[in-house]
C-alpha cells in the first residue's frame, strides 16, 4: 500500500495545490483557462509523443485487448443512456450521461500516473486506449444525439465527427510518436533534451489547473444523479473491466494493468467540453466532474492497490 500512496500522493496533492492556489485568488479564472489550455494542447501531446516515440512496436498490437476495453466503455456508455431515459431525460441528456460515466481523464491524469505507475512500457496500450476510446466515445455521443435531434444530415454528421477526431491534440502525438517508433527516427540530444523538458513539465501544470478549475457548487436535485455516474465512473467501469479481464485473460500484463488503472479515473474534462458543444446536460457535467476528482482521491489508489494485488 506504501508504494500505492506514493505513486498516487503528489498527483492529488498538485490538484489540492491547484485549489488552494485559485482559493487564495493566486490564480483566476483567466489563468486557470490559459494553463488548462497550455497543458492539454501542447504539454501533454509532447509527453505522450515523447513517450510513445521511445516505445517499440514489434509485434506488440492486440486486437482483442482493444476489444475488449472497447466492450466495456460500450456497456458502460449503453446501461447509463438507459439510466437517464429511466429518469425520465431525453436522448441527448441520456447520451451526455453515458459519456461521464465512461470517459476518463486520460490527459491530465492518466498518462502520467500510468507511466510513473508502470514505466515507459505503459506508453503504448496507453495510446492505443486513447486512440480507441476517443473514436468510439465520440462516434456514440454524436450518433445518438444526432440521431435525436435530426438537424443535420449524415454526411454533416459523418464531416463533424472526423473533424472532432483528427482534431484532437492527443490523438495527433499518438500518432506521430508511433510512426516516429515505426521509423525508428532518433533526434540530436539537443531536440531530445527540449522535448523531455516540456514532457516532464505536463503533469505538473495540467494537475494544478485541473484543481484549480474546481468548483464546489451543487444541487440537491442533482445529487442523485452525480452519485450514480461517479459511482459508474470510478467504481462500475473498472469492476466490469477486471471482470473482463479475469475471464478472458491477455497475456501482456502492463496492458491489462494500464488499461484497469484507465478505467478507474475521474470524469474528463473533455466531457463538459462535449456537453456545451451541443447544448446539454452542461451544469451536471461541470458537477460530476468535480465530484469524481475529489472521491477518486480515495477510489484510485485503492484500484491501484487491487491491481498490484492481482497482478494479472
Amino acid at each position: 500500500m506504501q508504494e500505492v500512496i506514493e505513486i498516487t500522493a503528489p498527483f492529488f496533492g498538485l490538484i489540492f495545490l491547484g485549489t488552494f492556489l485559485k482559493k487564495i485568488n493566486f490564480l483566476n479564472e483567466e489563468k486557470t483557462t490559459f494553463l488548462s489550455r497550455f497543458a492539454f494542447y501542447v504539454l501533454m501531446p509532447v509527453m505522450l509523443f515523447s513517450n510513445i516515440a521511445k516505445t517499440s512496436f514489434d509485434g506488440s498490437f492486440d486486437f482483442k485487448f482493444i476489444v475488449k476495453y472497447e466492450f466495456a466503455t460500450v456497456l458502460i456508455i449503453l446501461l447509463f443512456l438507459l439510466f437517464g431515459l429511466l429518469l425520465k431525460k431525453d436522448l441527448p441528456k441520456s447520451t451526455i450521461m453515458g459519456l461521464n460515466a465512461a470517459y476518463p481523464n486520460y490527459g491530465y491524469i492518466g498518462i502520467p500516473m500510468c507511466i510513473i505507475a508502470f514505466g515507459v512500457e505503459a506508453s503504448l496500450p496507453l495510446g492505443l486506449i486513447l486512440l480507441a476510446d476517443t473514436i468510439v466515445l465520440l462516434s456514440i455521443t454524436s450518433f445518438f444525439i444526432s440521431f435525436s435531434e435530426r438537424k443535420k444530415t449524415y454526411i454533416e454528421i459523418v464531416k463533424n465527427l472526423i473533424t472532432r477526431i483528427v482534431s484532437q491534440p492527443l490523438l495527433i502525438a499518438v500518432c506521430l510518436g508511433m510512426v516516429f517508433s515505426q521509423l525508428n527516427v532518433k533526434p540530436t540530444f539537443t531536440v531530445n533534451k527540449f522535448v523531455e523538458m516540456i514532457a516532464s513539465s505536463a503533469a505538473p501544470v495540467a494537475l494544478i489547473a485541473l484543481g484549480a478549475s474546481i468548483k464546489f457548487k451543487f444541487q440537491k436535485s442533482e445529487n442523485i444523479e452525480l452519485f450514480f455516474i461517479s459511482l459508474g465512473k470510478l467504481i462500475v467501469h473498472p469492476f466490469l473491466l477486471i471482470s473482463i479481464f479475469l475471464f478472458f485473460p491477455s497475456g501482456k500484463s502492463v496492458w491489462v494493468q494500464t488499461a484497469v488503472l484507465c478505467s478507474c479515473l475521474p470524469i474528463a474534462a473533455n466531457v463538459f467540453v462535449l456537453a456545451q458543444f451541443y447544448g446539454h446536460f452542461q451544469k451536471q457535467s461541470a458537477n460530476a466532474i468535480v465530484l469524481s476528482t475529489v472521491i477518486s482521491t480515495f477510489t484510485v489508489p485503492s484500484t491501484l492497490y487491487i491491481i498490484f494485488l492481482l497482478n494479472f
